[in-house]
């Protein structure tokens, strides 16, 4: 298969700006290497390296597919996968297992060897959000982020550097506070955090800074739990209506209409998470007697 003609010729608005100009250099290397191949999963794990990506800036084509989703996503996973410095056997089976579910068998090989160039390179991360934003609706970038905070606990810890990563990643797409708390709180749980929901959190997500909301690394998280108005995004003392306004804002994340340019993947882990929501509402609703 021609690599380059197969990926260039599938993708639209990332063929432009930051994410186009990094895969373009990428495939130009490649073919002067005469194509190398693909690593065993042992030459992953590595101290994350960094050069210049030589990026260049061009036109933003407005006439993607669900490719420019999936190389968009792509920069942005290195980005969490070398936060901590090392790309761990975790991370790896996690986007594995995420490639192989969207695509054919050569084709998630082939989007494997560009990962793994891309961990290489300097990554202006909010270049890369700036031309996602521009591109997508919020619904997408909602589901990306969501992928991507459930790829740094592949490994069941969550690095400080990830987290700030992760937070850098959640301004640059613009993802609320109300949704950020939603999308923590079903991977993670209330009680694997301090500080608390008025305080730290929303002023360190606010603000840029790391207080409030961090897991120290290698803390376990095998004792939480999970609180359904967190799951909301909301506060405990929230109006009966603030609770229903909640759900339906998240409600309306996983209507079919809105999940343009989502694989199969996405679709299920989305549907999956849309149980979660409806659980925690009906919680809600039975406790406070909510008809």
């Amino acid at each position: 298969m021609n690599w380059a003609k197969w990926l260039l010729g599938g993708i639209g608005w990332a063929a432009g700006g930051p994410i186009g100009a990094l895969i373009g250099y990428l495939i130009g290397k490649r073919i002067g290497n005469n194509g190398p191949k693909l690593e065993s999963d042992n030459d992953w794990t590595h101290q994350a390296s960094s050069s210049s990506s030589n990026n260049r800036r061009g036109p933003y084509r407005n006439t993607g597919s669900q490719n420019d989703v999936y190389v968009a996503l792509l920069v942005l996973i290195a980005a969490v996968m070398k936060a901590d410095g090392e790309v761990k056997q975790s991370e790896l089976n996690h986007v594995k297992s995420f490639l192989n579910k969207n695509f054919t068998e050569d084709e998630a090989k082939q989007l494997l060897r560009t990962l793994r160039d891309i961990v290489k390179q300097d990554i202006d991360i909010n270049s890369v959000c700036q031309q996602i934003k521009q591109n997508t609706s919020y619904t997408t970038r909602y589901h990306m982020f969501d992928f991507l905070y459930g790829l740094a606990g592949a490994d069941n810890d969550y690095h400080d550097n990830e987290e700030a990563v992760l937070n850098n990643i959640r301004r640059g797409l613009g993802i609320n506070v109300s949704d950020f708390l939603s999308i923590r709180e079903r991977h993670r749980g209330y009680s694997s955090y301090n500080g608390g929901y008025s305080g730290g959190y929303n002023r360190g997500y606010n603000s840029g800074s790391n207080r409030g909301y961090r897991q120290s690394s290698g803390s376990s998280q095998s004792s939480y739990s999970k609180d359904p108005y967190k799951i909301l995004g909301i506060i405990s003392t929230a109006t009966d209506d603030e609770v229903k306004k909640a759900y339906r804002r998240l409600a309306m994340k996983y209507h079919p209409d809105k999940m343009e340019n989502m694989g199969e993947s996405m679709k299920k882990q989305a549907e999956a998470q849309f149980r979660e929501i409806n659980e925690a509402y009906e919680t809600i609703k039975k406790a406070r007697g909510i008809k």
